[in-house]
């Protein structure tokens, strides 16, 4: 063989090398299309009405109308423009699925360029930021456990969405080097984050900061950056006008939530004690070996000391981006797997073996603890839902269309049907216990029986609506559910009420109703309630819009939803007289 050949061969290995990550992650993206194509029966999970909230958006926007414009949403309106039209391409794909790759068309392409840019220097970093993206993009669990049972997790979905958006950032701070290239990833990662979680674009804001004076970032990317965001953030608001109204629903959400601030610290503290509190020891460890190093007058070995300031310290790094995931649980509780400091762990171990001296141990098993447990977790969570699907009942409500492709354990099954009669035969009891506050078990809402009951029941009230319409030839050209999740402007194919917030949390994510919002709810032909059971929040939301339900017609249109019709509706007087 000659040299010229061997040197051939050698720079096709390099080649393919640095080509393996990117043919790993179309072979994801792949994958990820199977999934959404496929009309699976997933297990119902804690609190599965978050993704009903998804598919109010959708089933609104089928019919014109639009976020913020139209109706209020908890998130950023990029969440749901991408959701909506990742239903528009596979509208049978199961509702979990949907939403939580729904960010794949942009996170995707911004991850092909991580990796081509960090893979032509060295192809172990590349491996090291492709792995856990794809395990954290495509797996819809949780780290915390909101109930002992199997099941996939819906809560929380956009702030899954946040921290992959925030772990990209990192990634993009961190190991991206070409100028050009940093500055289109961060122009459309911060344009992202901010339409599509606050709270993770201010979370980051911090790391951006270091990676300033660092010169990770330099003066040129960080200008032409920012012009570029603040040039389409112009550009929409002139067309859509959707700016302004989103900064003032975030004023409403800010004001409504700033009096819980420093326990939600708390309590993200307390949640993920394991995290931080490994986390400390490794900055100890870190600082330590710092100190180490400056006394013994060694060599920064392992670092790039042309891009190296007095602040370029894992340490440093690895204790603000705590810091920002910090920030974003405690608005985000017990959706966020810290990956903000993923690309930061992977920066340590990247580090050749003298930079961490006689630390190097201690090390390598600080950076294990703190992520080995939150892949097993979500490896462990993913295998459990695969294994026991298969004995779980599925839902037999297809009038739900893909939202009704659940299924639960059958004694969660014969709990949801006890529990029926009792909130039936003993509505009293219900209601004395919601007006003190309470909820008849303080995990009702993450039990899987009171999911799937809810999801029934909204299945035999959607194909109630049909008929009475059928019996009285009338249609209801809008409808409104005063509850926490509304998904029948998608199941029923019309308009819901305009000017309300959907995801109706009534303790911090429900403004006071203004008088546009009650002329609409006002106007709409269909108001749902339901009371299978009366619980607190549901009683507070009924507050909140009286002024608009007064005067309706009731009529029961199942054992467990009441309609609130207009008096002159010829559906209220069928149903009145039980026909």
């Amino acid at each position: 063989m000659t040299i010229a050949e061997d040197g051939r061969m050698a720079q096709s290995g390099r080649v393919n090398s640095r080509s393996l990550p990117l043919l790993a992650l179309g072979a994801f993206l792949a994958l990820a299309v199977v999934l959404l194509i496929l009309p699976l029966t997933l297990p119902i999970g804690p609190m599965y009405w978050d993704v009903l909230v998804y598919y109010d958006a959708i089933g609104r926007m089928n019919a014109g109308q639009w976020p913020i414009l139209d109706f209020m949403i908890p998130a950023g309106p990029l969440e749901y423009y991408l959701v909506w039209l990742a239903e528009r391409f596979f509208g049978a794909a199961h509702p979990v699925v949907l939403t939580q790759l729904a960010w794949l068309p942009v996170t995707v392409p911004v991850m092909a360029a991580i990796v081509w840019d960090v893979g032509r220097r060295n192809p172990a970093s590349a491996w090291g930021l492709l792995l856990p993206f794809m395990l954290f993009s495509l797996l819809p669990f949780n780290l915390l456990t909101y109930n002992e049972f199997a099941g996939t997790d819906a809560y929380g979905i956009y702030n899954r969405h946040g921290s992959h958006l925030m772990y990209l950032t990192a990634a993009t701070v961190l190991f991206v080097r070409a100028r050009a290239m940093q500055t289109v990833l961060l122009s459309v990662l911060l344009l992202s984050l901010a339409l599509c979680k606050i709270t993770a674009f201010v979370a980051v804001g911090p790391l951006l900061i270091l990676g300033l004076l660092t010169r990770h970032i330099a003066v040129p990317v960080a200008a032409v950056t920012a012009a570029l965001c603040l040039a389409v953030t112009a550009l929409l608001e002139v067309v859509t006008g959707m700016v302004s109204g989103y900064l003032l629903v975030l004023a409403d959400l800010v004001s409504a939530n700033e009096s819980v601030l420093i326990s939600r610290f708390l309590t993200a503290i307390s949640l993920r004690f394991d995290v931080l509190a490994a986390g400390a020891l490794l900055g100890g460890a870190l600082i330590l070996n710092d100190l180490r190093r400056s006394r013994d007058g060694a060599a920064r070995a392992g670092t790039d000391a042309g891009r190296e300031t007095g602040l370029d310290r894992d340490w440093i790094w690895l204790g603000l981006a705590l810091l920002c995931g910090l920030f974003f649980e405690t608005q985000n509780t017990g959706s966020h797997p810290y990956l903000i400091v993923w690309p930061v762990l992977l920066r340590i171990l990247l580090r050749e073996a003298a930079a961490h001296g006689r630390m190097r141990l201690a090390v390598l098993v600080l950076v294990a603890a703190m992520a080995l447990p939150v892949v097993s977790t979500m490896l462990h969570k993913a295998a459990r839902a695969a294994a026991l699907a298969p004995r779980y009942v599925a839902l037999n409500q297809p009038v739900l269309g893909p939202l009704g492709r659940v299924s639960a354990k059958d004694v969660h099954i014969e709990q949801a049907e006890r529990m029926r009669t009792i909130y039936l035969f003993h509505p009293e009891t219900m209601r004395a216990i919601a007006e003190t506050g309470s909820l008849p078990s303080f995990r009702m809402f993450s039990e899987h029986d009171y999911q799937y009951l809810l999801l029934q029941e909204m299945g035999v009230a959607a194909a109630a609506v049909l008929d009475l319409e059928a019996r009285s030839g009338t249609r209801f050209d809008t409808v409104f559910t005063v509850d926490f999740a509304n998904p029948f402007p998608y199941v029923l194919q019309r308009p819901g009420a305009a000017h309300v917030m959907i995801g109706a949390d009534p303790s911090r994510a429900v403004p006071d109703p203004d008088e546009r919002t009650l002329d609409a709810v006002a106007n709409t032909d269909l108001i749902l309630v339901p009371k299978c059971p009366v619980h607190h929040a549901r009683l507070q939301l009924q507050d909140l819009y009286t002024p608009a339900l007064e005067g309706r017609a009731k009529v029961a249109l199942t054992p467990c939803y009441d309609a609130l019709l207009k008096p002159d509706s010829p559906a209220a007087a069928l149903a009145e007289a039980g026909q």
